[in-house]
């Protein structure tokens, strides 16, 4: 039986998340259901470049979905093999991914930015087109070393057998301490906007 979307990034329980790392805004596909939204198998990617903190951010991920069949991405795909797109969707065919989870850095600041329009690149739309843009455009997180740092995230939810983006979240960390504390927070947001948003049943 196919798994709800909400076990893509269920957390372990937590009685409630802080300002850091709530939802700021996110889009739904207007064809997407409940149902069109379940998947067995993930993928999880961590649009960073070190390759350590990949690793680490995609098993923090992979950690907040006990079940279902989440892979992190450098499992199945070099370093090396990041770069082409083709060799990307290639491995994620051959391993029967159904869904794909992206975690990107958007932004990093002293100063809070919202991205509050709804209107995004059209790369944004397909699978492949936001997985070169980001690729293209990604941020080393060792440069997070000062106070007062506002990192602005994007949490983005593909299908991967339609090609095509099924929810889109955005989120402020502010200074965060330890990956595991801001994935799980992130996880309890996502959570929370994907039952606004009509994806996830709250009775789940």
């Amino acid at each position: 039986m196919k798994t709800n979307l909400i076990i893509l990034l269920i957390a372990v329980l937590l009685a409630s998340c802080s300002s850091s790392n709530r939802i700021s805004n996110s889009w739904k596909n207007p064809e997407a259901t409940q149902e069109s939204a379940k998947f067995q198998t993930v993928a999880v990617f961590a649009m960073v470049k070190n390759p350590d903190m990949r690793m680490d951010v995609e098993e923090s991920i992979a950690s907040q979905m006990p079940n279902t069949i989440a892979v992190p991405s450098y499992k199945m795909i070099t370093n090396e093999e990041l770069a082409d797109i083709n060799a990307v969707k290639q491995k994620l065919n051959e391993r029967g991914m159904e869904g794909a989870l992206v975690l990107s850095v958007r932004k990093v600041d002293e100063k809070t930015s919202y991205y509050s329009s709804g209107m995004y690149p059209s790369a944004y739309y397909s699978f492949g087109g936001y997985y070169n843009y980001a690729w293209n455009y990604m941020y080393d997180p060792y440069m997070y070393s000062t106070t007062n740092v506002y990192v602005d995230l994007e949490i983005l939810i593909y299908s991967i057998k339609n090609d095509q983006l099924i929810w889109y979240g955005e989120s402020t960390s502010v200074n965060p301490e330890g990956i595991q504390q801001t994935i799980s927070e992130l996880a309890v947001s996502v959570k929370n906007q994907l039952v606004e948003d009509g994806l996830l049943d709250p009775a789940r």
